[in-house]
């Protein structure tokens, strides 16, 4: 088994989805056109990725602990490339829908089981062997990063010169060569998965409130976030998964391994990975609003304007798994998000004159910062696990991300609506921003609580 075959692999899997993901955004305007979607029906080629993605990743990381992680990989490919062909040949609204819808739930098997891999390529022994997985997880985040960018051009020249149905085709490729080296380079199944059981009731009544929970956020109103529809969709999440932790405590083949929230730095990981995406997803998202619609950018431009948050990223990841070896995670993940903070607060500045004066400095700090905390957060959340529970902290941390983003862009959304209107667009973004800034500094306290000082990690 070649590891750094593997390795590529599996990174390459991180960068389509997030490349699928950034294309999809900017073909949104060809896609209504060419489809005659209305406004409130084309948030949901969107928002029925996330409902699946976001609902489903902690069976899909359970799926790859109890029937191998290599097989549920591959055949999550195959999955991805197939819902991709039915967007490509769409000619109705609905069947995109489903088509995305269908995207999710297999980018939900996907995405933790290719970390999960991941980690079991690497394990956590001597220092040499915890650098060598330091050093993945950098890779991993960095190739990732450059994902979501080569997403925005890759997406903006397939549309303009092929269709918006290249922007869906172009994966069908993709996910077929990637499955068939998946059953070349990965290592075999463990044969204790096939032995383990998961509980029908449980996986779906998990599935459901999950499912709930992110609709609860991401079909919230900006001007009115808690609804009565909202708090009473919201309600009903929590008490679906409340009843699935219930069965969980008494199950001999747990959906979901209870024990490992047990661990303190497992807990801290993933909070500090729901609130750190709480802040960096929405930001980026209104970043680029305000340039183009303050700033008067094209999209295209917008594209090139966001790249340095991006660069920087993949440059900071590259570097934290020296800096783990050296100073440890807390000191590492405190740094970066002190580095994070600040250019939020400096962004909550703008004021409507040149990015080059006002975006650009705040850009460079904010993906420094970051690269180091998306690194971090993933080596404590899935280090210290047994083989067969590796791909159920991956699910989790995945599922942290996603729901801290959806809950982040309700909430920031909810303040922008509120601060600015459509003659204090300036004001509103500067407030997004500065709100921004709030789980960060959560972050900061829960990395001190909970993460492991000195070196070893």
């Amino acid at each position: 088994m070649n590891r750094t075959a593997a390795l590529a692999l599996l990174v390459t899997s991180h960068f389509m989805l997030n490349l699928d993901s950034a294309i999809i955004e900017v073909a949104l305007p060809a896609i209504k056109n060419g489809l005659h979607f209305s406004f409130s029906g084309l948030s949901w080629v969107a928002n029925s990725y996330i409902l699946a993605f976001g609902g489903f990743l902690l069976l899909g990381g359970r799926l790859g602990d109890v029937f191998g992680g290599r097989r549920v990989f591959t055949w999550g490919l195959l999955a991805f490339g197939c819902a991709s062909l039915l967007g490509g040949v769409a000619s109705s609204p609905g069947a995109v829908v489903i088509a995305r819808a269908a995207q999710g739930l297999a980018a939900a098997a996907i995405s933790p089981t290719a970390l999960s891999l991941l980690v079991s390529l690497y394990p956590d022994g001597t220092p040499q062997e915890r650098a060598k997985r330091h050093k993945a997880l950098g890779t991993l985040g960095a190739i990732a990063a450059a994902g979501g960018t080569a997403g925005y051009f890759l997406g903006g020249l397939l549309t303009e010169f092929i269709g918006w149905k290249a922007t869906f085709l172009i994966n069908v490729p993709a996910a077929a060569v990637a499955a068939y080296f998946a059953c070349r380079v990965l290592p075999p199944d463990r044969a204790l998965a096939g032995r383990q059981r998961i509980g029908v009731f449980s996986a779906a009544t998990a599935s459901i409130g999950m499912t709930l929970l992110v609709y609860a956020f991401v079909g919230a109103e900006p001007s009115h976030l808690f609804t009565a529809r909202t708090c009473a969709v919201l309600v009903l999440s929590l008490l679906l998964l409340f009843l699935v932790v219930i069965r969980q405590r008494r199950s001999a083949d747990p959906l979901f391994p209870l024990h490992i929230l047990r661990i303190p730095q497992i807990r801290g990981a993933n909070m500090v990975a729901a609130l750190i995406n709480m802040s960096m997803g929405p930001v980026i998202f209104f970043l680029s609003l305000y340039i183009q619609q303050v700033l008067d950018y094209s999209p295209l431009a917008a594209g090139l304007a966001i790249l340095p948050i991006v660069a920087m990223v993949s440059l900071s990841s590259r570097l934290t798994g020296t800096l783990l070896t050296r100073f440890g995670v807390r000191t590492v993940t405190v740094g970066g998000l002190t580095l994070f903070g600040a250019g939020l607060v400096w962004l909550g500045g703008i004021s409507g004159q040149a990015y080059w004066a006002e975006v650009l400095g705040p850009e460079a700090l904010i993906g420094f910062g970051g690269g180091f905390v998306f690194v971090t957060f993933t080596v404590s959340g899935t280090v210290g696990l047994d083989p067969h529970d590796t791909g159920a902290a991956s699910g989790l941390l995945t599922t942290a991300q996603k729901v801290g983003s959806a809950l982040g862009l309700a909430l920031l959304s909810t303040v922008t609506a509120r601060v600015g209107d459509e003659h204090t667009l300036t004001a509103g973004y500067g407030a997004a921003m500065l709100a921004a800034a709030v789980p960060v500094a959560l972050a900061v306290v829960v990395s001190l609580r909970w993460l492991p000082g000195g070196t070893r990690r």
